[in-house]
């Protein structure tokens, strides 16, 4: 099949964000909240698909007052200096010398996700897409970002992929009918036990055999 795009998530798919890191964020903002939590209860909601539920059964909070204390505490300034781009985003590149369009659809708020985009480099992308309801685009595993972004693109989504990280990633695509890659890099957080991808790499390079250059 002629594929014509590759879209990514971008928090654990293009940079790395520490987790001691998002522990002490979501841990002030659930102190400040007036409650506390795990560090295997924030992995759930960190990677796992459905923060808002798991805000609302887990946390017992009102979602909305939990993002609005959690970005508080979340911002470029204190984020910059726990992430980092990863060593293979130079694929980017080459996918684009090779005539593919690329974009982005991440749940990362816009500062957040500036920030990151930032440290990318010379990169560029055809569509980045905001996933988050402020910006009028369900949150994934909802199909509405990767279907924005290939409207955007004006790329049909059996020619397109979406490399992510994480459950709700894989959910995304399947939704959006995208064919879904799981990328688990070596310093990977979680372990997944009940997802089904369609392809899983350990590297973004890894992805020249699949497309076949």
């Amino acid at each position: 099949m002629g594929y014509e795009a590759v879209i990514f998530d971008l928090d654990g798919t293009l940079v790395h964000t520490s987790m001691d890191y998002i522990y002490n964020v979501v841990g002030q903002t659930l102190n400040n909240l007036g409650t506390a939590s795990s560090n295997d209860a924030i992995d759930l909601f960190w990677f796992k698909s459905g923060r808002d539920k798991i805000i609302r059964e887990n946390f017992g909070l009102d979602t909305e007052l939990f993002w609005t204390t959690f970005r508080k505490y979340d911002t470029p300034e204190r984020r910059r200096q726990f992430t980092r781009a990863y060593d293979d985003i130079g694929f980017i590149k080459e996918l684009r010398q090779k005539g593919y369009k690329t974009g982005i659809v991440t749940a990362a708020a816009t500062d957040i996700a500036s920030l990151e985009i930032g440290m990318l480099g010379e990169v560029d992308f055809d569509s980045i897409i905001i996933a988050q309801a402020s910006n009028g685009i369900k949150p994934k595993p909802h199909p509405h970002g990767l279907e924005s972004c290939l409207d955007i693109m004006d790329v049909d989504n059996y020619k397109s992929l979406y490399v992510g990280n994480a459950k709700e990633d894989v959910e995304a695509a399947k939704n959006a009918k995208v064919f879904d890659v799981l990328l688990l890099r070596e310093d990977k957080e979680y372990e997944f036990t009940d997802i089904n991808p369609s392809l899983i790499i350990h590297s973004l390079y890894e992805l020249r055999e699949f497309l076949g250059f």
